[in-house]
């Protein structure tokens, strides 16, 4: 039996291990970091204005999604990348509402002087 063999086990540990110390290497704990700050940041927000507590943890998952995001947007532009952890925190501070409504005004703005070119 697969389960009584000792090495297995032994494969098991080390494979965990290796998880954990994946995880925490410098290139990934920038991305963990922001991420968990921003997912604690909006559920806490969102749950002391009185949302339902799945409508809140919706939220909080699309907060550390869009923190996630704004990785790239700092490498491309040369920026530190623990600037997440901050554009991050205002983010979840500010919420998704917040953010797709400015956004999207932006958008309309730049896509309208497009246009009038």
């Amino acid at each position: 039996m697969p389960q009584n063999d000792p090495g297995l086990w032994r494969m098991i540990v080390d494979a965990l291990e290796h998880i954990r110390m994946s995880l925490w290497q410098e290139n990934i704990r920038p991305h963990v970091m922001a991420t968990v700050l921003s997912f604690l940041i909006a559920l806490l927000r969102a749950l002391v204005s009185g949302s339902k507590f799945w409508h809140s943890l919706l939220e909080a998952c699309l907060c550390g999604t869009l923190t996630l995001a704004v990785f790239p947007l700092l490498d491309y532009f040369g920026m530190n990348i623990y600037l997440a952890v901050s554009i991050g925190a205002a983010i979840s501070f500010l919420g998704v509402d917040w953010l797709r409504l400015n956004l999207s005004n932006i958008f309309s703005k730049i896509i309208e002087s497009q246009i009038e070119k």
